[in-house]
């Protein structure tokens, strides 16, 4: 916090402030301050200026990966973005929790109920990036034509897209949306249950703009957001609701300059930004690291922490596991019957912290963008393209892998089983099985799945939706009816 320190007492001299207290964002003390002081402030200094937005990707003020954003008090799942990841992949077919412990109340379902902390975390969590990147956006004129402002205005509209995009996916019942929050005005705010169609509408404008103004930004680092990662946020959302060619477009437009990391790489326990497929991550040190309260700590089999010390081990479905070809090095992301670790079948090894809980997270790497590809340009018609695509991934994972011949259902079952297996653990699974509505499938004859949450639910069911947090239906009252249970 020394870092927000020393930008608020410069902030304090450039805007005559007499207080060094964070109430300065509040929207009465901005309007005493003219938007040309806000200006010249943003253009003396824009890293400054961009500590105002806490949610920011995950820099020096690293609120992606934070602990108790919520202020829930000591909850170890609550660590950001990452935990968000984590608990729904929990909730999908493709991951096993063999303990009941943190995280549980997603893997049981339990945690997405009006009364729980876990969807009173997740509501509290996107909208807080939200509402720091509306306090920010306030300072930069929409029209500026200074290029490091119009950078710091694309980073800032790709994460109040990148929060919106999780929020509907979360909590959207059918056409029934969320509230919108574009700003800090009367005008800019609408506390109901805007239509879906609204806020996908805002996800799309905040993205395309984002993609527009970073054209021409080199960026410091992979913890900061660049063109190619907004065009992978685009990729993901045109996946999601269409047109697919564009899914296609963006995706390869994305994974430009990154190529697909090599078979030693893919067992480095991904937990370095470093590794050169990662596109966008959090780098974690002795500073940012939440330690027990972390990705590593709940799903690292094999370190210190919840999963590896206490055996709340995370474990593949073993219909991936027992459908991955023994060619393909990722079969070794997960622990055979016989293993030198002494780690239950199907346990994960993929991964690894071999840090004092100072592991790297991954938010988005090539591998997905190839995957974005293959699947999109398959709904497209696009056969061969989508062939190539899925080779051009898979055959550095597999060498004995050789170009798909298949077609139509078949081929996307394919791409859709690859990205099931490539993506394990990094978030993807229960929007996808959401989005290509699949029933939630655990009892099945060998089941691998626990006790505790061994239990089905049809596709397009109502416990795909998080209900709203009760704390955040009694206190608005516009915001109209709640999620069915």
């Amino acid at each position: 916090m020394k870092k927000f320190n020393i930008y608020c007492t410069m902030m304090v001299c450039l805007l005559v402030l007499s207080s060094c207290s964070e109430d300065y964002l509040d929207k009465d003390m901005r309007n005493n301050v003219s938007n040309q002081q806000l200006e010249d402030l943003a253009s003396s200094s824009p890293e400054a200026a961009l500590l105002l937005a806490g949610g920011l990707e995950g820099g020096n003020n690293f609120f992606l990966n934070d602990f108790n954003t919520a202020g829930n008090g000591n909850i170890h799942d609550d660590f950001g973005h990452m935990a968000v990841n984590l608990g729904t992949d929990l909730m999908s077919n493709d991951m096993v929790q063999t303990l009941s412990h943190w995280f549980v109340s997603y893997y049981n379902y339990t945690g997405r109920v009006e009364t729980s902390i876990r969807t009173d975390m997740v509501w509290k969590f996107y909208y807080k990036i939200i509402n720091n990147m509306n306090q920010t956006l306030v300072l930069i004129p929409e029209a500026t034509t200074d290029p490091e402002l119009k950078y710091m205005r694309g980073r800032l509209l790709a994460m109040r897209g990148f929060a919106y995009f999780h929020l509907i996916r979360i909590y959207a019942n059918g056409e029934v949306g969320i509230p919108l929050y574009t700003g800090l005005e009367s005008s800019d705010i609408d506390q109901s249950r805007v239509p879906k169609e609204t806020v996908k509408a805002q996800i799309l404008a905040d993205l395309t703009a984002a993609h527009t103004a970073l054209t021409g930004y080199s960026r410091p680092d992979k913890v900061s957001i660049n063109k190619n990662v907004v065009a992978g946020f685009l990729a993901r959302y045109y996946l999601e609701y269409g047109p697919y060619n564009l899914a296609a477009t963006y995706a390869a437009e994305a994974r430009s300059g990154y190529a697909p990391m090599s078979s030693s790489q893919l067992m480095d326990g991904f937990n370095k930004i470093s590794n050169p497929e990662w596109m966008w991550g959090a780098d974690l040190n002795t500073v940012t690291s939440t330690y027990y309260a972390s990705f590593f700590s709940h799903i690292g089999n094999l370190n210190p922490g919840y999963a590896g010390l206490l055996g709340a081990y995370k474990a593949v479905d073993r219909r991936i596991y027992d459908n991955i070809a023994a060619t393909d090095a990722r079969k070794q992301w997960f622990a055979a019957a016989s293993n030198p670790f002494g780690l239950p079948q199907y346990a994960n090894v993929k991964f690894i912290d071999d840090t004092d809980f100072e592991g790297d997270y991954v938010f988005m790497r090539a591998a997905e963008m190839y995957l974005i590809e293959a699947e999109a340009k398959a709904l497209s018609n696009d056969e061969v393209g989508a062939r190539q695509a899925l080779f051009n991934l898979v055959s550095t994972r597999n060498p004995s892998y050789t170009l798909s011949t298949n077609s139509g259902t078949a081929l996307l079952d394919e791409i859709r089983f690859h990205r099931k297996l490539e993506l394990w653990g990094e978030g993807f699974a229960f929007f996808d099985m959401k989005r290509l509505n699949k029933a939630l499938d655990r009892t099945y004859t060998g089941s691998n799945h626990a006790s505790f949450g061994y239990f089905d639910y049809p596709a397009g069911s109502q416990k795909f939706n998080f209900q709203i947090p009760l704390g955040e239906i009694n206190a608005n009252p516009a915001l109209g009816e709640q999620n069915p249970f």
